[in-house]
């Protein structure tokens, strides 16, 4: 199986909207969900690991009811197996935490790449009163490159302020919005909020992060542990999805930032990429969605 996720997210076997892919994408949404990919099976690989070792032992056609094998072997490997499953229940909330700082990094890397991208396909968004020197313009041999050091230089200021400042810049300067879902930018600023906590106050709840919250009707006490709700990362991973595919495609068509058809991405159409999952079904039809897990 070349792809898994872990179906304690409430996925629909094989129909999951966070492995539906956009038909065509620009280089920065390219990097974008192969990052996402990426992120899913770092936070799903050991619970299906662990997910096989209990359907060998113990579902009904498991090959432990199927065969027989030295018991008193079979048994030290179940008793290891359950110790991992304990291990991985236990650090369930940490892994997660990590995929959510990791969800939101990758968005915003995003935004700041499509920028730039937008930036050089158009270097008229680059007008402004900062200045450069003649040194700095020297150092390039073709003012292609120098635009492209200049939408980067320009992107990388922008990077160091918050999700809305860069929202309402991108808004002002590319006319566009970034998003055109409310309730999708909500659950992202949200995220942001989770990632800075997590970050910077291993998700110890101050005063900060409870005012960052109040719009979400969250009730949260100050010096408490903050374990975002099952439901968080799974979510907040569909949300920048959406976002990412709805603004890739009009920053494109404004800019005319190049598109490449995503079948024929190398990462995507890698014979253990997610372009195997329209040929590949997650699950045999005659096998069950319990048994899947």
């Amino acid at each position: 199986m070349p792809i898994g996720i872990n179906w304690q997210w409430g996925l629909t076997v094989g129909e999951s909207e966070l492995l539906t892919f956009p038909d065509y994408v620009t280089e920065s949404s390219s990097e974008f969900h192969k990052q996402h990919v990426s992120d899913m099976l770092l936070f799903s690989a050991s619970e299906l690991l662990a997910n096989h070792h209990e359907k060998f032992f113990l579902s009904p056609r498991g090959e432990f009811n199927q065969s027989g094998f030295d018991p008193e072997a079979l048994r030290r490997h179940l008793s290891k197996t359950m110790a991992y499953r304990e291990q991985i229940n236990e650090t369930r909330a940490t892994r997660a935490e990590v995929a959510i700082v990791r969800t939101v990094e990758n968005f915003l890397c995003y935004i700041t790449d499509v920028l730039t991208e937008a930036m050089i396909a158009c270097p008229q968004l680059l007008k402004s009163q900062e200045q450069v020197t003649m040194a700095d313009v020297l150092e390039h041999s073709s003012i292609e490159e120098f635009v492209h050091w200049a939408a980067e230089q320009h992107v990388a200021r922008l990077s160091f302020k918050g999700l809305s400042e860069i929202a309402e810049y991108i808004a002002k300067r590319l006319g566009l919005p970034v998003h055109t879902n409310r309730d999708d930018w909500e659950t992202v600023k949200r995220a942001v909020a989770i990632r800075n906590l997590i970050v910077h106050r291993r998700s110890r709840i101050d005063e900060r992060f409870i005012r960052s919250m109040a719009s979400f009707g969250v009730s949260l006490v100050a010096g408490e542990r903050y374990v975002s709700p099952p439901s968080m990362l799974p979510e907040v991973m569909k949300c920048t999805k959406r976002i990412v595919g709805d603004f890739d495609l009009r920053v494109a068509k404004k800019f005319n930032v190049p598109l490449f058809d995503i079948n024929e991405v190398s990462w995507f159409a890698a014979p253990t990429g997610p372009k195997v999952l329209k040929e590949v079904p997650l699950v045999d039809k005659g096998t069950s969605e319990t048994e899947a897990e």
